[in-house]
């Protein structure tokens, strides 16, 4: 375990999440730290896990960064289930809910649902500052972990270049969770698109790419997320991209999107992905891409989309 170095844990989990009480007993929690641990490890490797876990328990200065990267989000996601589990105490005549009348109330369950999110959001953003820490790092066993290797091979590498492309708020886990389905649509579709000089398009850097890799790029990624919505793999699309693409009259931000929105969505993006393939194909030809500038009003065009 990467917390309680002389017993301190639970004044460590204070400093990480900055609401958990340095009194509280550090051993009611440890199961939760247990088990965020291997949702983190699951994402990072094993062996990265241990590396840095490995610094922690050596007293390396030199890695207290990377360590507390670490930590925080085992922290966050551990104190949030604690917290939710302790809504109600487990006793042996049933559940209760114990309550000074005086100075606490009960909060609403849209309070419950508001703290739940703002919890998850900085778990959230706490894994991406770590997953952007190791890309930087000179921690070989990340570079040689699966995920880091797979990545390698398309034409889209991190999330940093992804939100180039398309708009996930920089998030890496989010990129990550997405490589799947960008390995698919690359091989299956964009690359068969392109044709030959393809491996000549993967070695270009995107601060000084040529349109070709721009569309190549554009249309991956659009793929990529079409795909995950149609398979609905809700949890990867961060909060917010679904109803910045489709806006109901009068719908909150907060509104869940329903299956008809997310269909939709997803059908814009393959028509968008298809525009930006042919797009590619025009650029690695060398071909002008003509634009009419003037809108087109043959009668016979009924379609309109609001």
């Amino acid at each position: 375990m990467i917390f309680n170095k002389n017993n301190n844990g639970s004044r460590e989990l204070r400093e990480l999440t900055g609401n958990y009480y340095a009194t509280n007993d550090f051993s009611k929690i440890t199961g939760e730290i247990n088990a965020a641990t291997d949702e983190i490890t699951e994402l990072i490797s094993q062996p990265v896990y241990a590396t840095i876990e490995g610094y922690y328990k050596s007293d390396n200065s030199d890695k207290a960064d990377i360590i507390r990267k670490l930590q925080r989000p085992i922290a966050l996601l551990a104190t949030l289930r604690l917290y939710q589990k302790n809504d109600l105490s487990h006793e042996d005549s049933g559940r209760k809910v114990k309550l000074d009348q005086d100075n606490e109330k009960l909060p609403w369950q849209w309070q419950l649902d508001r703290d739940d999110a703002i919890h998850l959001e900085e778990y959230y953003k706490a894994v991406d500052i770590l997953i952007r820490a190791l890309n930087s790092s000179d921690i070989q066993q990340w570079k040689d972990s699966k995920a880091y290797k797979q990545s390698q091979q398309l034409i889209i590498r991190n999330g940093e270049s992804f939100e180039s492309y398309f708009p996930i708020q920089r998030s890496e886990r989010t990129y990550l969770l997405l490589v799947p389905f960008i390995r698919e649509v690359q091989r299956l579709q964009v690359e068969r698109a392109y044709g030959a000089g393809w491996s000549a398009l993967l070695t270009e850097d995107n601060d000084d790419e040529t349109a070709a890799h721009y569309a190549a790029c554009k249309a991956v990624a659009l793929l990529a997320m079409s795909t995950a919505l149609r398979r609905n793999q809700l949890q990867l699309i961060p909060a917010g991209v679904i109803r910045t693409y489709v806006a109901e009259s009068g719908a909150m931000n907060s509104t869940p999107a329903t299956l008809a929105d997310i269909r939709l969505l997803a059908e814009w993006m393959a028509d968008d992905a298809a525009t930006w393939i042919d797009e590619m194909k025009r650029a690695r030809d060398g071909a002008t891409v003509e634009r009419n500038i003037m809108p087109n009003n043959d009668p016979r065009n009924k379609f309109m989309r609001l």
